[in-house]
């Protein structure tokens, strides 16, 4: 079982799930883009969550959300079942669709974070010598809808939903601004994304001239079988970050907040196993005819919380 994380408001972070077995499930195509861009869209809805930016390659993808209401666990189960019932029908297939490892959360402590993932994500196909230029990827790719700041409308995917079923004819998903850099101009936005961009674009094409290396190209990606995968080999059981900073005493700050959240989260969930004493009674019958006191499990505790199995404290969003 993994660890608890604390799920506060107001939070920003780049989620990153895998499919089942390295497969191209996500390879580009229409439907594959329309189903991935609706759910999406109606479960940001749903749940509050601003999108930010996204970039879907064929075995994997990168989002960037704000976690406005303190939801994102819920937001991710709804996205995430919603779009493999709909891959699943467009595939005729019935397995699942996501890989058994739990989706990665990174908590982008600072705006330097929020930036560098960003760009981290959306010149992927790029980094991983896929095509030479983002503009150049046939699949979803957000850099183009923030360049512009225009929102993306995306139709029901007739082949999956019901015409008169409660999911809308059409959705708009806007990508917004990070709060983080509001104070930007959308000219000076564009031009901090688009210089980012080319430097890394920059970059790849010399790794290229220096390994005399090739890129996949769009043609090939394209022509990919959804139920291939990758020839080389990934690594496994390496270390699985949940914050991020470039500062180093603000990645210090993230780290020791999360392990007091882990240690306060430990006492309660062992006093409650104990029966939510906190005292110590003489006899075991005063104990039981006390009734113990209720224990309060530190503030960012969601599972439970959402279950009404025990209360939390209430305090400030951890920064």
């Amino acid at each position: 079982m993994s660890l608890p994380r604390p799920v506060v408001q107001n939070r920003t972070y780049m989620v990153t799930r895998r499919c089942a077995e390295r497969r191209f499930y996500l390879r580009p195509c229409p439907e594959v883009e329309q189903a991935f861009l609706f759910c999406l869209a109606v479960a940001a809805q749903r749940y509050g969550i601003v999108v930010c930016w996204v970039c879907v390659l064929s075995n994997h993808y990168h989002l960037g959300i704000r976690d406005v209401r303190g939801n994102y666990p819920e937001f991710l189960q709804f996205f995430h079942s919603l779009l493999a019932r709909c891959l699943n029908v467009h595939l005729s297939r019935w397995e699942n669709l996501w890989s058994s490892e739990q989706s990665g959360v990174l908590h982008l402590g600072d705006p330097a974070a929020v930036f560098d993932k960003m760009v981290y994500s959306l010149t992927n196909p790029v980094k991983a010598q896929l095509v030479d230029k983002v503009v150049h990827w046939p699949g979803i790719n957000s850099l183009s809808f923030q360049l512009r700041g225009r929102p993306v409308v995306v139709k029901r995917p007739h082949w999956f939903f019901d015409k008169n079923g409660e999911m809308p004819d059409e959705v708009e998903l806007r990508f917004a601004r990070p709060p983080e850099f509001a104070e930007l101009s959308q000219e000076e936005w564009a031009k901090r994304i688009c210089t980012a961009v080319a430097l890394e674009e920059q970059k790849a094409a010399e790794l290229r001239t220096k390994t005399n290396g090739r890129i996949v190209g769009r043609k090939s990606i394209l022509r990919q079988s959804p139920f291939s995968c990758p020839k080389t080999s990934t690594e496994r059981r390496g270390l699985r970050p949940r914050v991020a900073s470039r500062n180093k005493w603000r990645r210090i700050e993230l780290l020791k907040a999360n392990k007091g959240f882990l240690r306060s989260y430990r006492t309660a969930y062992e006093r409650r196993r104990s029966g939510g004493v906190e005292v110590e009674f003489p006899t075991a019958y005063e104990r039981r005819r006390s009734g113990g006191v209720e224990v309060e499990f530190p503030y960012g505790t969601y599972q439970l919380m959402k279950l009404k199995l025990v209360c939390c404290q209430q305090g400030p969003p951890l920064q």
